[in-house]
């Protein structure tokens, strides 16, 4: 779904390097209108299910780019994160990248992260390893690996400060402005209670793909 192109630079910019908290959800479920080049193609839905020890993330992905009637690209990812007492315990994902599937599996245990997907050789990382599923701004924090791929993404995440970010409703809120710097180049924000506000990342081919919190 995002261009694999670095479009940022680094320069001058601290590196991010500490360990915080999960966020607890404050709704049950978050949901995006994502746009192309300013044009409406597709949301981006995530609803959380919570008790006293473990939360359940379900992740809802359906994108479609059109030019009139006829579809130019469809995109649509099912994934399903498991946390318990704060910790990633496991993520089961389904892609259908335009006709293309994949399927992602990842178990953490107490040495390590097993990744297997469908494309690729089961793949052993570090136990803070997390997805990069974008909800969590423990993903400015930690290792990451694609939730479509399975493979590592190799990025540095640089702290950019405050912007003032406008919302699917046309209003706007204060959110802390992160940016993945190498193989997956993106910008994600946070509010101040570290909630996913927002996202900007390049298309495959040169668009601009933005995410705007609708609720």
């Amino acid at each position: 779904m995002i261009g694999r192109r670095a479009i940022l630079t680094a320069a001058a910019l601290p590196v991010i390097s500490s360990r915080g908290a999960l966020a607890s959800p404050e709704r049950s479920n978050l949901r995006f209108a994502v746009t192309r080049d300013g044009s409406w193609i597709g949301q981006h839905t995530i609803r959380f299910r919570q008790d006293s020890t473990t939360l359940e993330v379900e992740i809802d992905v359906d994108i479609v780019v059109r030019l009139g009637p006829i579809v130019l690209y469809r995109y649509a990812l099912k994934g399903r994160e498991v946390w318990r007492n704060g910790a990633f315990v496991s993520l089961d994902s389904a892609t259908n990248d335009d006709g293309t599937q994949s399927r992602v599996k990842a178990m953490r245990t107490t040495n390590h992260v097993a990744v297997e997907a469908s494309a690729a050789s089961r793949v052993l990382f570090s136990p803070d390893a997390i997805p990069l599923t974008h909800w969590n701004r423990l993903c400015m924090e930690r290792p990451l690996f694609d939730p479509q791929s399975g493979e590592a993404i190799e990025s540095s995440v640089l702290l950019r400060g405050e912007d003032n970010v406008p919302l699917a409703d046309g209003s706007a809120i204060r959110a802390t402005r992160y940016s993945l710097v190498g193989k997956v180049a993106l910008d994600d924000w946070y509010d101040t209670g570290h909630h996913w506000t927002a996202l900007r990342a390049p298309g495959r081919d040169g668009s601009t793909i933005e995410y705007r919190r609708a609720s």
